[in-house]
């Protein structure tokens, strides 16, 4: 499935998520999934919200670079080699694998995982092929 994913970017100075992740829950945004990335100066916060478009919105307001983008949110068996499975597919398909990060909750013995991958259209075809779409 595709899914729509939220990228803020922050100063890498302690304390700069509270506020963000804080005006989230006032707005009534729930996160369902989460990563964070940093290098010395800044940090980007990568997320799956319930209402993209609110998530936005409401970091918009605290003055942040953001932006919405398309990512892909595959299911996987939660067992030892799911993931491994699924990232020989893509390989094979020479597909990339930029980043993933995985939902916070697993559903009826499968984990959602989250990932950005180039070139998109041969990795949406790959995945609907092999059903995972």
């Amino acid at each position: 499935m595709i899914l729509r994913q939220v990228s803020v970017f922050l100063e890498s100075e302690q304390g700069r998520l509270v506020p963000v992740v804080r005006h989230l829950a006032e707005r009534g945004v729930n996160l369902r999934a989460l990563m964070l990335a940093e290098t010395d100066r800044f940090g980007i916060v990568r997320f799956i919200a319930d209402d993209a478009d609110a998530a936005l919105a409401a970091v918009q307001e605290l003055g942040v670079t953001a932006r919405v983008s398309e990512v892909f949110g595959v299911e996987v068996p939660d067992r030892p080699g799911g993931l491994a499975e699924l990232l020989t597919l893509l390989d094979q398909a020479q597909v990339s694998v930029e980043y993933l990060y995985a939902e916070l909750a697993e559903v009826e013995g499968r984990a959602l995982l989250v990932l950005k991958l180039t070139p998109a259209d041969v990795a949406g075809r790959t995945l609907a092929e092999a059903g995972l779409v």
